[in-house]
């Protein structure tokens, strides 16, 4: 019985696989760029919804009178958040720059 209850426990704290979406953090419409972001904890395992962060930075760039967008890194990871107990990261943001384009 006891296996069992480990199991269940484990099971129910591994990690699992969490939608996420890239949101507008900053911007300049004078340089035509954009910073986008998405946070998640050490028990998520993010799955990016990238045509959705795309159709977003696009349609931004476009109000600003720019025709397009283009992600020009490969994203920067930054703990934002400790453990008390042990002190290690265990929430994280993670943040893309966009190149408005003509």
């Amino acid at each position: 019985m006891k296996k069992v209850i480990f199991i269940l426990s484990l099971a129910a704290l591994s990690s699992c696989t969490t939608v996420k979406y890239l949101q507008v953090t900053d911007g300049s419409r004078s340089d035509g760029t954009l910073t986008m972001s998405y946070e998640y904890t050490e028990l998520e395992v993010p799955q990016i919804q990238w045509e959705a962060a795309k159709r977003n930075a696009i349609s931004r760039c476009q109000a600003w009178g720019y025709s397009g967008a283009e992600f020009f890194d490969a994203g920067t990871k930054n703990c934002i958040g400790r453990d008390g107990f042990t002190g290690q990261c265990d929430q994280w943001r993670v943040t893309y720059k966009v190149q408005c384009t003509k």
